[in-house]
């Protein structure tokens, strides 16, 4: 297999998925600084994940249409404006909006790179690639964390997020020099959102990403303020706590790809929401610091591993004239509903009564979904 393409995509996925992971260690520092609620700090979460849904619907229909390369560079671009423009926002509102500009800039990038990975790569090696690949976004849930609590103690938090906008500035230059631009497929009709949306695969793909992406970026993003404010902990320590449970995520998304190539992705996907969803109500029921610790580890172990399955099931289930599209509309609903109202859900339930509650009823929904991937179709 080629490697340094993959090392380019990997190093372009870290970087985009930062955009996101960066605003939860941030966000005790924006609460106060903007003098937010628990629900409306929650509520940033929701604006960046209606942009990246909505970008991520657009961009599926047209990536092909404008150019798979063009697509991801003009998303990075624009990630380093809206990076460079939050230097001077102060008021929530301005902040909100520039957030959902974000989102939309680093929603175009998933629908564009999956038709390249797939076009170059061989179809019995996507579980392996897309693991890899998939990776990235794990190690950023891991290291950011990690880097933010290191860079504070030298910047300021707004001069974190314009490093990480230079940085999106200056890789697609090796980017466009090492990918490839996918063939279109001339013998089929041009697919349309009604005859994806008649499919029952794209909803039950749908439901099971919200449910994992609601365990896995909807609960990263309350952590912080539950393991700061609620359970009492100091920041430096919670963040730190919190950068060193995900390092298992690293490894479980390579890990479940060449499991996938194995065994099949309905086998793999049941496995990972079942545990995804039990870790979920340990995590909730823990009490003590060590108990806490352990239950992250192995709920931000087993959040991640649906996902590099969950695209090797659409690259499996679609041919590659639809495979942006129905990339764009599963992830889009799990965007919009896991990562974007969960966190605003969770504040709320907060504010109201705990986090606990909140993370307890979302466990107990993630493993009933389960249930659902008996009722997917063969490749």
């Amino acid at each position: 297999m080629k490697l340094q393409p993959l090392f380019v995509f990997w190093c372009f996925w870290f970087l985009n998925f930062s955009t996101r992971t960066v605003f939860s260690p941030l966000l005790p520092l924006i609460e106060d600084n903007l003098s937010l609620s628990h629900g409306a700090a929650g509520g940033l979460f929701t604006s960046y994940a209606v942009g990246y849904g909505l970008a991520l619907l657009v961009t599926g229909r047209f990536a092909s249409v404008w150019g798979y390369k063009r697509v991801v560079v003009f998303g990075f671009m624009s990630i380093t404006l809206v990076l460079v423009v939050l230097q001077w926002v102060r008021n929530y509102l301005p902040f909100q909006l520039l957030v959902f500009l974000l989102g939309s800039s680093s929603g175009t990038y998933i629908p564009s790179i999956l038709p390249i990975i797939t076009e170059t790569y061989d179809n019995k090696h996507w579980g392996k690639t897309i693991g890899f690949h998939d990776s990235a976004a794990s190690f950023s849930i891991f290291s950011i964390p990690l880097l933010v609590a290191f860079g504070l103690h030298y910047f300021s938090w707004r001069e974190l997020l314009l490093f990480l906008g230079i940085a999106s500035l200056l890789l697609p230059m090796l980017f466009w020099k090492v990918s490839i631009e996918p063939k279109k497929e001339t013998s089929r009709q041009e697919s349309h959102y009604v005859d994806l949306f008649k499919r029952k695969p794209v909803w039950i793909m749908g439901l099971l990403w919200i449910f994992s992406t609601a365990s896995n970026m909807g609960v990263y993003s309350i952590l912080p303020l539950y393991l700061i404010k609620e359970q009492g902990i100091g920041f430096d320590i919670a963040n730190t706590l919190f950068g060193i449970s995900r390092i298992g995520g690293i490894f479980i998304s390579i890990f479940v790809g060449f499991l996938a190539d194995r065994y099949g992705y309905r086998a793999m996907l049941m496995a990972s929401l079942l545990t995804t969803g039990l870790s979920t109500i340990a995590l909730s029921l823990s009490s003590t610091l060590t108990l806490i610790l352990i239950t992250l580890i192995l709920q931000a172990t087993f959040s991640l591993a649906f996902f590099p399955i969950g695209l090797v099931t659409i690259s499996k289930l679609t041919p590659l004239s639809e495979r942006s599209m129905a990339t764009g509309v599963i992830i889009s609903i799990g965007m919009i509903f896991g990562a974007g109202f969960t966190p605003f859900l969770l504040g709320l339930i907060a504010d109201h009564f705990n986090f606990q509650v909140g993370i307890f009823g979302l466990g107990v929904l993630t493993t009933l979904s389960s249930l659902s991937v008996r009722f997917l179709g063969e490749e």
